[in-house]
């Protein structure tokens, strides 16, 4: 695996974040397997294609129903969340199993099993960052709410999307996402990480590592060349808002406690009201 060493420069965040992602921003494209180090240090893996047998994988990514939704930045993506989400008080929503392993069971099952591949490279490659990140995963998660037995516990697949400029957020700090790339018939569609000076290939069955909390990152445009192309990325990751997360049964409790300190409240002030 080849080994590629880079300084991150500084530029000025504000004229790339949430800007279209272009080729001239780096000046190196890694099409290669390459572990990258950013001033010494271990921070990007890259597999241009991993060996094992991603056909249900792929065959899963074809037959779900994805969502379309507008970004802050205004950008409208089309993509699905699987694995876990933390608890959502506003919406009254306990921490629970994404909306896809209800709608597509089948689907959802082969999407998680595929984060073993991803943790086993992780493991392979990033030995002591891989251990810290399962041991932060075994401590601070229930089992009910992880990804097989890896360390992560939810993701998303995004589905021809030429996202801008971002930096990732509400991760477990310091610690890799794993994402998985899929394409067929597309040309463009490189990731692009103008701090360094690289892009990457993301071909197919590729698998791509990093700390996208602290790396600025984009997707370059993508070109179809037939109308059946298609570019899936699948990215695996940690929320540290499951580390709040409890028992199924806790949580239900705690949003009926939330509630009816909520209506008591309501009540009290309206009582207020009337006797002004």
């Amino acid at each position: 695996m080849k080994s590629i060493n880079v300084k991150k420069t500084e530029i000025d965040i504000k004229q790339f974040r949430f800007r279209k992602a272009e080729e001239k921003d780096f000046s190196t494209l890694v099409d290669e397997d390459a572990l990258v180090y950013i001033d010494g240090k271990l921070s990007i893996i890259y597999i241009a294609a991993v060996p094992e047998d991603l056909t249900a994988f792929y065959r899963a990514l074809e037959t779900i129903k994805y969502d379309k939704s507008t970004r802050t930045s205004g950008l409208v993506t089309t993509s699905k969340i699987f694995g876990y989400a933390p608890r959502n008080v506003i919406r009254n929503a306990p921490c629970r199993a994404s909306g896809l392993a209800g709608d597509s069971p089948e689907q959802h099952k082969a999407i998680m099993r595929s984060a073993r591949i991803a943790a086993k490279y992780y493991r392979k490659h990033n030995p002591d960052l891989a251990a810290l990140h399962q041991q932060l995963t075994d401590e601070k998660v229930l089992g009910n709410y992880r990804m097989e037995d890896t360390m992560f516990t939810s993701g998303i697949i995004n589905d021809n999307n030429p996202l801008l400029y971002h930096f990732d957020a509400g991760n477990y700090k310091g610690v890799y996402s794993a994402m998985f790339g899929f394409k067929t018939g597309i040309e463009g569609g490189y990731l692009a990480c103008p701090e360094i000076g690289l892009g990457f290939k993301i071909g197919n069955k590729s698998l791509t590592m990093f700390d996208g909390q602290s790396l600025l990152h984009g997707v370059t445009p993508i070109s179809k060349t037939h109308k059946n192309a298609k570019r899936y990325t699948i990215v695996y990751y940690s929320l540290q808002q499951m580390w709040n997360c409890q028992t199924p049964g806790n949580e239900l409790e705690i949003l009926r406690e939330r509630r009816t300190t909520y209506e008591r409240r309501r009540s009290s002030e309206a009582k207020e009201k009337l006797s002004k």
